[in-house]
């Protein structure tokens, strides 16, 4: 399994509750996850995307799915390592 076939797995596991998690979330915490292994398509890609340049809309909710993965992101990073290997 590659990394970010491992990193999705390990989102979509974190974020899975009583009901299916949204896609963008699922998005937003396999590109942190994969940013915070310094694997991510875009570089820096939590600062771009929660920063001033992203889109409002888009800026709000990816800073709530960071918040609530932000005390998890080095746990879920070995999480996704140790399913790539």
């Amino acid at each position: 399994m590659d990394l970010t076939q491992a990193a999705d797995q390990v989102a979509r596991g974190f974020l899975t509750g009583k009901r299916r998690p949204p896609e963008f979330h699922v998005a937003v915490t396999r590109n942190a996850i994969l940013d915070c292994l310094l694997s991510s398509e875009e570089p820096d890609f939590i600062a771009r995307i929660c920063g001033p340049v992203a889109h409002p809309g888009v800026r709000l909710v990816a800073r709530r799915v960071v918040r609530k993965i932000a005390p998890h992101l080095v746990e879920l990073a070995g999480q996704t390592l140790a399913e790539a290997r």
